[in-house]
């Protein structure tokens, strides 16, 4: 585990893009040598390399945040067509789990773990709208509990 050698490393940049400084306080002095070798060996300025590594960093992350948001939309998508293609659906493959992409089914099978080995290893992993395709909506009925008074 990293300890601090001091109680604040600072660690003052300034880059040609920005004309403040930026202070970084409480990192890791082994953190902070790593830093200055990798800047080094690249041939760049501490400061270049610290912008490049946030600046990658916000970049991957908003990336995956659009990523999981697309892929939300599409699942949405996905399930939308299904329910507008129940009854064919229902006619081929009643009984069985389907996994549609792209608006049509791809794979199909009873067995939802077949079916989802199969399916993963052929897209990867990915979001994939596999239900199961049945002539009914299946009605699930709870009784709300009941206090006894005495």
């Amino acid at each position: 585990m990293p300890t601090l050698t001091t109680d604040v490393i600072n660690v003052v940049m300034s880059t040609n893009v920005a004309s403040k400084a930026v202070y970084l306080r409480g990192i890791p002095s082994d953190v902070v040598r790593e830093a200055k070798a990798a800047a080094a060996r690249r041939g760049v300025t501490l400061a270049g390399y610290v912008a490049d590594a946030l600046g990658r960093a916000v970049r991957q992350r908003d990336s995956a945040r659009d990523s999981a948001t697309n892929s939300t939309s599409d699942l949405s998508r996905e399930q939308r067509w299904y329910e507008r293609q129940r009854e064919r659906l229902v006619r081929e493959y009643d009984g069985e789990y389907v996994a549609i992409i792209g608006q049509s089914v791809i794979d199909h099978d009873a067995d939802f773990e077949a079916l989802a080995e199969r399916v993963f290893a052929a897209q990867g992993a990915r979001n994939i709208f596999m239900p199961l395709v049945g002539s009914g909506r299946r009605v699930v009925r709870v009784r709300s509990p009941r206090v006894q008074r005495r």
